[in-house]
């Protein structure tokens, strides 16, 4: 138990350090599949499955081949999601309890068997939405931790493996004929059921689910369950309690609309901490305030640099009133400005707020420059376009590079100076198309 605690406080310590590097998030994500607590997502599951089941006790320990001692068991369990990385789940499996010694204390042969009703409610803490950029892995895998509490309520016969008879605790010289049963009627006959005896469950293990479709996930689960009874096989010696390993394949199908997310197949935005309080808005919301903030700032010690006035027939060209120019010098060369920055920061804040519309980056060279003209346009979009999306998070599918090079350039009235005219040749306009 100390081990597995260990493992997902080292995983939870690595998330938190991650978290602190700001990358980019380039995942490409469709409305429906972003989380957000207005938004309605399915939130129930049924889940059915079989397992084997490894019985560890004073008479059986641990085999890494455990051979005939294992059995096979049903569970099921009705699972709750709260948030996407975090649900609750009630668990029951009904099976087999079996073990056997191999000669037990330099005595004989001894196995024990019996049944068991294990009945838990668990924490279920999906791992993969504690990262830095939370969410399912390539849309079909969620790995996660469980942990919980329950009961188990179950009867066990101590038997030798000779003759089948049940063992008396005279054997153990405790000058008793009592039979060393629990459930059953432990003189006259110990094949006579009575009440199963009660005890306390700790189940805690890791899984990974796959998910098949919209109504349908694969689960493979694997939990060891400590129990605080060390009287599974009748035999109260040792300093461990009794304890089973489970490891199960389950088929669950999420109850709900399926035209909607079943809430552990959403994403979250970057930089989600396992112990911050939950967000309350959008994550993308929050990613535009940051942005608008960053305008704010950069706008303070603005000192505009001398200008080129490019005509009004852009509206014209490009249909649009949202067209903005950041010019080049020749050679696609650049130093972006104060407010280059600001109008590139302008267009990833409308990106954020029009999820699924296209920002068209259209770059021009100027006529007379050497070199490659649909090269170096096409040079200019990606740089503005590397900005966008590395500097400012903006997602890359919606971003649309057109190098015209020196064709189609926009032409200047004929008072505008040769020198103006070059200038404003080497340009790109972000044409953001709403």
């Amino acid at each position: 138990m100390r081990a597995l605690a260990a493992i997902v406080l080292l995983f939870v310590a690595g998330t938190q350090l991650e978290s602190q590097v700001r990358q980019t998030d380039t995942r490409e994500l469709t409305e429906e599949m972003r989380f957000s607590r207005e938004k309605q997502f399915n939130s129930w599951a049924i889940n059915v499955g079989y397992g084997a089941v490894f019985m560890y006790s004073d008479i059986k320990d641990f085999d890494v081949i455990p051979g005939s001692s294992i059995r096979f068991a049903p569970t099921v369990w009705i699972s709750k999601q709260l948030s996407p990385s975090f649900a609750i789940d009630l668990q029951y499996i009904n099976g087999e309890m079996y073990g056997r010694s191999e000669a037990y204390q330099g005595a004989d042969d001894l196995y024990f068997k019996g049944e068991m009703n294990d009945i838990t409610l668990n924490g279920v803490f999906y791992i993969n939405q504690l990262r830095e950029f939370p969410g399912p892995i390539k849309d079909r895998w969620n790995f996660y931790f469980k942990i919980g509490a329950g009961v188990n309520l179950f009867r066990s016969r101590l038997h030798f493996a000779s003759n089948d008879e049940v063992v008396r605790e005279n054997y153990f010289n405790m000058h008793s004929p009592r039979y060393l049963v629990v459930g059953y009627e432990p003189y006259d006959d110990p094949y006579t059921k009575t009440d199963p005896e009660l005890g306390i469950m700790v189940p805690m293990g890791f899984g990974a689910m796959y998910r098949i479709n919209s109504s349908f996930d694969m689960v493979l689960e694997s939990t060891m369950r400590f129990s605080a009874n060390d009287n599974w096989d009748n035999v109260l010696t040792g300093s461990t309690n009794d304890r089973y390993l489970f490891t199960g394949l389950t088929l669950s199908y999420k109850i709900g609309k399926k035209d909607k997310r079943h809430m552990r197949w959403t994403y979250r935005g970057y930089g989600f901490s396992l112990f911050r309080k939950a967000q309350s808005i959008d994550p993308v919301a929050e990613e535009i305030r940051k942005l608008e903030d960053e305008i704010a700032n950069l706008r303070k010690p603005v000192t505009i640099k001398d200008s080129v006035i490019v005509d009004e027939s852009l509206t014209r060209i490009y249909e649009t009133l949202k067209v903005r120019n950041i010019f080049f010098k020749p050679g696609a060369e650049i130093e972006f400005s104060t407010e280059d920055l600001i109008l590139i920061a302008e267009t990833v804040v409308e990106m954020k707020q029009n999820p699924g519309k296209y920002v068209d980056l259209y770059g021009y060279v100027d006529e007379g420059d050497p070199g490659d003209h649909s090269e170096l346009s096409r040079i200019q979009c990606e740089k503005i376009r590397d900005v966008m999306v590395n500097q400012m998070a903006a997602n890359p599918n919606f971003i649309r590079i057109f190098a015209r090079g020196s064709e189609g350039i926009f032409k200047h009235a004929s008072s505008t100076s040769s020198e103006v005219a070059k200038r404003s040749n080497r340009r790109v306009d972000i044409v953001f198309r709403n």
